[in-house]
Formats: structure tokens, sequence, C-alpha cells
């Protein structure tokens, strides 16, 4: 699996790694937050050709801003997530990677179900709804910078950055 990832800005990042230590403390911890919405899931067998498509559909494409609205539970996956509102350069960049690569996406990122989302902790086990409650009181909406597209292909034991591209800023 090959994964295009969008990074948000240190300051965004840091804004979740609170909200995650907030979460941590009615849960396991479950490592460090990476500051990252996941944009496709390639599972096909031609990852050279894919980034290559990938990159001339980011190209030209500036630093953009992304809005946080919510916390919110993902049960299907037993994840409690961060979820920007879904639009904007986020959307398209979304849809022309599904548009091009339909067949060879993963079923959470392949259609028009895609829930764009950064992961606060992961918790199969655990009252998601309680902790995203919790939460909801401390979080405040705001606005991030998606600076960098990365491809990430996912391992065993964790994942490898293999390619990415930085946004010139605006």
């Amino acid at each position: 699996m090959l994964c295009v990832i969008a990074m948000i800005d240190p300051g965004a990042r840091e804004r979740l790694a609170a909200l995650r230590r907030k979460a941590e403390a009615r849960t396991e911890r479950t490592g460090e937050l990476y500051g990252h919405i996941t944009l496709a899931t390639y599972v096909g067998d031609e990852e050279e050709r894919f980034i290559a498509s990938c990159r001339g559909l980011i190209s030209g494409r500036r630093a953009f801003a992304v809005r946080y609205a919510r916390i919110e539970p993902l049960p299907a996956t037993g994840i409690l997530v961060a979820s920007p509102e879904k639009n904007g350069v986020l959307l398209a960049l979304h849809e022309e990677i599904a548009a091009a690569w339909r067949g060879s996406l993963d079923r959470w990122t392949g259609d028009a179900d895609w829930k764009p989302h950064t992961t606060l902790i992961h918790n199969p086990c655990g009252d998601l709804q309680v902790i995203a409650a919790a939460l909801e009181e401390a979080f405040v909406p705001f606005t991030a910078r998606v600076e960098r597209i990365e491809f990430s292909r996912v391992e065993e034991d964790g994942y490898t950055i293999v390619d990415g591209i930085d946004l010139p800023k605006e």
C-alpha cells in the first residue's frame, strides 16, 4: 500500500497533539501524532507510475488551507479523528487522484465516501463517543496549512516515506 498524504503545518500539528494528549488521559497511549490527511491509498502494483501521475496532478499547486471543523469517532476503524471540511483544494486533489486511479485505491479513499481526517487515537475497544464528547469541549475549529504532499509506503512495522513534494507558499 502506498498513501498520498497532505502534511499539515507544525503549529496545526501541535494543536492536534494537545488534543491527543487530552484523549490519551482517557485511553492507552498509541504513539505520536504524524499530522497528515490521507488523500488516497493506492493498492495496485505500479507504484512508480502512480507516483508520477500524482506528481503531475499536484504540479503547480501551492500551499493551501484546510479548516478543521470537528472531533468525531470513526467506529468502523476504531479511531477518533479531527476532521477538516471536505472542500477546496483538498477535495479537488482527492477527486483528481480518485478519478485517475479509481480501480486501484482502497475502499476508504477510492470513492465519494472518502472522509478526510487526522487520526488522534486508535482504540477499537474504547468508548470513542465519550472521549470525543470530552474533547469537543476543548476543541475550537481552526485553519491549518498543507505545505507538503508525501508518498508513504505502509510496511508491516510502520511506514517509509518514498517521495515528497514541498508546495510553494502563496
